[in-house]
């Protein structure tokens, strides 16, 4: 009688994990990266948001500081090990700037997105740079965005 309750008891608790697991969706393909803004200290910290077009053009700040942030929205699931950081020509993996991460999630809390802040030091950066970033998705889809004439003073 008690293995049988205990046999019981298991068989529930499978049930119950694998039910679960399968109401899981696939991830959603990658469809849009949007570089979002820049901060550093010199505007302490607060982000300087990127304007509408392509490419990004940000003339109209100067950045200074220890390093140089910058803020990119990825909708759809990205595969960080095909994200790739562009600055004036060299390329670096996502895992190379990466400083924090927030999960954008739909009204039931399925994750659609993310918002990653990347820290870039003043030795990657010149007086005026370009910055692109490209990606693909876990499950399919690409993305890629721009922003030109981002002034750093050293």
């Amino acid at each position: 009688m008690k293995k049988s309750i205990v046999f019981m008891l298991f068989l529930c608790v499978t049930m119950i994990l694998t039910s679960s697991v399968t109401l899981a969706g696939p991830a959603a393909p990658l469809s849009k990266v949007n570089i979002n803004a820049f901060t550093a200290e010199n505007y302490k910290n607060q982000w300087q948001f990127t304007p509408n077009g392509y490419p990004k053009n940000m003339t109209g700040y100067s950045f200074s500081g220890p390093e140089l942030y910058m803020n990119v929205v990825y909708t759809g699931i990205p595969s960080w090990n095909y994200t790739f950081i562009k600055i004036n020509g060299t390329q670096y993996k996502h895992s190379q700037l990466f400083d924090q991460q927030f999960l954008i999630t739909d009204s039931g809390g399925i994750i659609i997105g993310f918002e990653i802040i990347y820290k870039i030091p003043p030795t990657y950066l010149s007086g005026s740079n370009n910055i692109t970033i490209t990606s693909s998705g876990t499950n399919g889809g690409s993305g890629s965005d721009i922003s030109t004439y981002i002034k750093f003073v050293k």
